[in-house]
């Protein structure tokens, strides 16, 4: 009996070295391809297994990354506040099922409750250019939190759809949702955090800026590719937001905490024991939502189908236990925090270099149970609209034959190469947009889109010809492309036929 016991320990001993070796070795080929620049963190049972970081907090100062390092975790940030409303609710301050009106008094919608906020079923209008006009007002002002029920009371902003019928990912929910935190508690809602939540968890390392364009010392810089076709890295300082939102505002709630890898696992730790939070309102939380007629909510990640409960993503599929998690995405960031509630398995990336980081995790998930993994590799179309952009053509068409050939070898998808020419055609470069469309016509042979894509960009550059045969094509892949015939008659029309 003791020789078996000691066997069973050395074998347990010797899988988890392998594991970390097998991680490290993963790890290691990200970050020597540029995929991975970041934190990592997994744990079993509640005890780390793996800890590393990977890559650089400063890359023009050559800075190397280390466990004090700290990251705005972006969108994770939203499981905080579903925390927070839910800890409100467990000490009888308010009912999620309430109107958002009873608290927010000047709030213009009667009829959204503080649930439908955690569940991204409100109905309520995105950011991104709700602000635009008070922008060009007031050129200097600083969008926060406080500004949003007055803007929608303005210019009586309506719903995109019925409270409850739709779901929508939407930042205005969170924040709103952190005005009631405030409303309730009475303390600011950085405040109430540092006080229910970060210093239970003895979160020493994290907090809410007050201003998120102000860095901690220990804070990482943040880098992204400037365009669909560069292949280094640039600092985001150097690089301009697509939605003038973005450097306009300091929201709260539905992103801004700065935390690290550690901490996170011991927010992760106190959560899921139930120490900072009651099991029946985490259950909750943990629950799929049901829209108004029935339907549970469901979308796509990286091919894994999704649903979505208050402040928390949930994989459907449950064949390999209940795995609940949150993304973050700005630019420049990446992060997730993912845990299978079956296994007690948790993992947590924080990258500083734009990584694609549900692939990451799906890998790791995979290793850390002994299944079969692979390995991400890199993008096709950065590489390929590197090349062309250099004029290296014939290099980028080996590139693209090597892939047909073997297409494990990048990763390639039809949203990337629509993009990639979109880019080269708004910047007026026709040869290499035309380049572009010609090589995705090639790796998507069945798709319509492309072809319309092709077709489109042919007739901004003056082959009206070519791209009556593209449209020709696409139309007969997709008969319902109105486009396309539109385009057609159009064309024809020009041309005189």
């Amino acid at each position: 009996m003791k020789n078996r016991v000691f066997l069973l320990l050395i074998t347990a001993f010797c899988t988890n070295i392998i594991s970390g070796q097998e991680l490290n070795a993963l790890f290691s080929i990200l970050s020597e391809k540029k995929l991975f620049n970041g934190s990592v963190l997994i744990s079993k049972s509640d005890k780390t297994s793996f800890s590393k970081n990977y890559g650089f907090t400063n890359i023009e100062k050559n800075e190397s990354l280390n466990d004090n390092s700290q990251f705005p975790i972006a969108s994770i940030t939203k499981t905080f506040t579903s925390t927070a409303i839910l800890q409100l609710q467990h000490n009888g301050k308010l009912k999620i099922n309430e109107p958002v009106q009873k608290y927010l008094t000047d709030f213009p919608y009667p009829n959204i409750s503080i649930k439908q906020l955690l569940n991204n079923t409100s109905g309520l209008a995105q950011e991104y250019n709700l602000f635009d006009t008070i922008i060009k007002e007031q050129p200097e002002k600083i969008i926060s939190n406080q500004d949003i029920i007055p803007t929608f009371i303005r210019f009586k902003t309506p719903l995109s759809f019925l409270p409850g019928s739709k779901w929508e990912y939407n930042n205005v929910n969170f924040c709103l949702a952190a005005l009631i935190i405030e409303k309730v508690s009475g303390i600011s809602y950085a405040k109430y955090l540092e006080k229910k939540i970060f210093k239970p968890a003895k979160m020493k390392n994290s907090f809410v800026p007050v201003n998120r364009k102000i860095k901690s010392p220990n804070q990482v810089e943040l880098y992204a590719y400037p365009n669909f076709y560069s292949s280094e890295l640039a600092n985001t300082k150097t690089l301009k937001e697509t939605f003038l939102i973005a450097e306009k505002s300091n929201f709260y709630g539905n992103g801004g905490i700065v935390s690290t890898a550690l901490d996170l696992q011991k927010y992760q730790k106190v959560l899921f024991n139930y120490q900072i939070l009651g099991k029946n309102e985490f259950e909750e939380a943990l629950t799929a939502t049901k829209l108004n007629d029935g339907k549970t909510v469901s979308y796509a990640i990286n091919g894994k189908e999704i649903s979505y409960g208050l402040g928390w993503g949930m994989y459907i599929d449950e064949s390999d236990g209940k795995i609940v998690f949150h993304d973050g995405l700005i630019t420049g960031l990446t992060s997730i925090l993912l845990h299978n509630l079956t296994k007690n398995q948790t993992v947590i990336l924080l990258s500083n270099s734009a990584s694609s980081i549900f692939p990451i995790s799906n890998a790791i998930l995979n290793l850390i149970n002994n299944a079969p993994y692979t390995i991400p590799v890199q993008n096709l179309s950065r590489i390929y609209g590197s090349l062309i952009e250099k004029g290296n053509k014939e290099k980028a068409n080996e590139l693209i034959q090597g892939y047909l050939k073997k297409p494990s070898n990048y990763e390639a998808s039809e949203s990337d190469f629509n993009r990639l020419g979109y880019q080269f055609l708004r910047l007026q470069k026709c040869d290499n947009t035309l380049e572009v469309f010609n090589s995705a016509s090639l790796i998507f042979p069945n798709s319509w889109n492309i072809f319309d894509s092709y077709g489109e960009a042919l007739h901004q550059c003056g082959k009206r010809e070519e791209a009556i045969v593209m449209y020709k094509k696409s139309v007969e892949l997709n008969h319902e492309n109105e486009n396309g015939k539109q385009m057609l008659l159009k064309i024809e029309q020009e041309i005189g036929k």
